[in-house]
């Protein structure tokens, strides 16, 4: 059996580097509102909202009702779907392939139906923030990723009374 030094070993190891192939998992602690920003203006211009529920995601959007003054949370629901399932590798392979998706480097996790998505982007730099994203589809094709940013809710009261306005929506 060949015999490795110590010094060798090091310079091999050190040469190695781990990139991860399929980013963070989306998890229990991914569920919340998140918001979208007009960049431009500096507005709120969308409001969605991650639940899981049973065994499956849901995701819903704030929607104005029929008084201006009203909102109500809709479920976005793709032709006859609306629980989001994750999608496979291939097919991350396949949406986020394209040269626009080159920079920055890192990994895609996406749970979606047939028209929706939410996307959870874990970027390669460790000292950058794992980022997310709302997704749409038409015809089987991924329309640009919409950058969405998670709120933090004060308390759990806050966030528990926000779910249950969700369930019943």
């Amino acid at each position: 059996m060949p015999s490795h030094s110590s010094s060798m070993l090091s310079s091999v190891s050190s040469n190695v580097i781990n990139f991860p192939s399929f980013g963070k998992a989306i998890t229990l602690d991914d569920q919340g509102i998140y918001y979208a920003m007009n960049t431009r203006t500096q507005t709120i211009h969308s409001i969605f909202q991650l639940v899981y529920q049973g065994d499956d995601w849901y995701l819903y959007q704030l929607e104005s009702a029929g008084n201006e003054d009203e909102t109500q949370w809709s479920l976005l629901i793709g032709n006859v779907d609306y629980v989001l399932h994750s999608m496979t590798s291939t097919q991350i392979r396949q949406h986020f392939s394209k040269p626009e998706y080159a920079e920055p480097r890192g990994a895609w996790q996406v749970i979606k139906n047939s028209k929706f998505g939410f996307g959870k982007f874990t970027p390669m730099q460790a000292d950058e923030s794992v980022r997310y994203a709302m997704l749409a589809f038409v015809d089987g094709e991924m329309l640009t990723p919409i950058l969405i940013h998670k709120t933090e809710v004060s308390s759990e009261s806050e966030q528990a009374s926000t779910l249950d306005t969700a369930e019943f929506a």
